[in-house]
């Protein structure tokens, strides 16, 4: 299933802050598929969602740019 870039931001959001929903199972498949995520699976579920070192880069991009539209402009 694809995924448009905002659900795959806002899932890179949670993971990076540690809330995932480990629920939506064909997201992550699709994270890991583009190397920005490793999944731990028990007995074929995912038990944890990590990011790599890619996932992270776009985590720390997506964290600034959410920074930056955050503050006000006088």
């Amino acid at each position: 299933m694809n995924y448009n870039s905002k659900e795959r931001d806002e899932a890179i959001l949670l993971i990076g802050s540690g809330t995932a929903d480990l629920q939506n199972q064909a997201l992550y498949e699709g994270l890991e598929k583009q190397s920005w995520v490793t999944i731990t699976r028990l007995n074929g579920f995912i038990k944890n969602v990590q990011l790599t070192f890619w996932g992270r880069r776009l985590f720390n991009r997506l964290q600034n740019l959410v920074e930056s539209n955050d503050t006000k402009i006088y």
